[in-house]
């Protein structure tokens, strides 16, 4: 069978199961830790929403992802003794522009299919522009956001995938997609979505997108920029009622309408699909390989 490079990255350095459980346990406690502020700050918020601006809210609570992608670079440096860009691609070579325009791209085919959705059902959409608010959502967004979005990234799709997977690519995939999705159950939207099952086929199915994504193109650089332009999508441009990071976006839609956001997103990965290879090069016609 034809070895993946990517998944294979693992092999680099110590991959002893004992050093996979150390960095697992590690990340834990430096994301539980990290995660303090932030924990602070929505109890406060909740409490009184004029307590505190949203963007210092949402500074608070990117921190625990920022400890997280600290301990994992240093475990996978030090414990592993291997590249930590070697999580991105299997040589450690990352083309960054490949990266931002597979975000460049995301964001189009977002915009698109939003101006869609607005000429559709215009009601259910508001201008909530505060600029006060927003050009320090603004530099929140650019400084941490590609923090929080790298780690997850890396961890799930880079770390474990890569680990799991070069044992068994399938199991490496399932699992890492389901731990993915697992990891998003406690967020705020989940009760006004008014079902678990329903929002994890959603998460799930993101993780298994991202993961396949990922082991089809043999890198990292796709996801990426991908989930990079997702978050700051919905952080800046288009925000939700009920999201689990509070944000000052443009516009706000009246109300949680999962079946419409999912549609959306399916309707957003066809179109970057279509474009994918021209664009960023991506060639679909490739196997997942272990």
């Amino acid at each position: 069978m034809q070895i993946n490079p990517f998944i294979h990255a693992a092999r680099q350095g110590r991959n002893e199961f004992g050093v996979y459980v150390a960095v697992f346990i590690l990340v834990f406690i430096a994301n539980l830790l990290g995660s303090i502020p932030g924990a602070w700050a929505m109890v406060t918020w909740k409490d009184d929403p004029q307590a505190l601006p949203v963007y210092l809210i949402t500074s608070l609570m990117l921190l625990g992802f920022v400890a997280s992608l600290v301990v994992l670079w240093l475990c996978v440096k030090h414990l592993h003794k291997r590249n930590p860009l070697t999580m991105i691609t299997p040589t450690g070579v990352v083309n960054w522009p490949r990266v931002l325009r597979s975000a460049a791209l995301w964001m189009v085919c977002s915009a698109l299919v939003e101006t869609a959705t607005y000429l559709l059902f215009p009601d259910k959409y508001q201008f909530s522009l505060n600029l006060k608010d927003f050009l320090p959502s603004l530099v929140v967004a650019i400084v941490l956001l590609p923090l929080q979005t790298s780690f997850e990234e890396l961890f799930f799709r880079g770390y474990l995938l890569q680990g799991i997977g070069s044992w068994n690519l399938w199991a490496g995939i399932i699992i890492t997609s389901t731990v993915f999705g697992l990891a998003h159950s406690f967020n705020d939207e989940i009760e006004a979505v008014g079902s678990l099952g329903l929002a994890m086929v959603y998460y799930i199915g993101v993780g298994l997108f991202f993961a396949l994504l990922g082991v089809i193109d043999k890198s990292l650089e796709l996801p990426l920029g991908i989930h990079l332009a997702n978050n700051l999508y919905a952080f800046l441009l288009v925000g939700y009622p009920s999201s689990s990071v509070p944000s000052s976006t443009v516009w706000m839609t009246t109300e949680l309408n999962f079946p419409l956001m999912v549609t959306q997103w399916v309707v957003v990965m066809a179109l970057y699909l279509l474009l994918a290879k021209k664009v960023v090069g991506l060639q679909l016609t490739a196997k997942p390989t272990s």
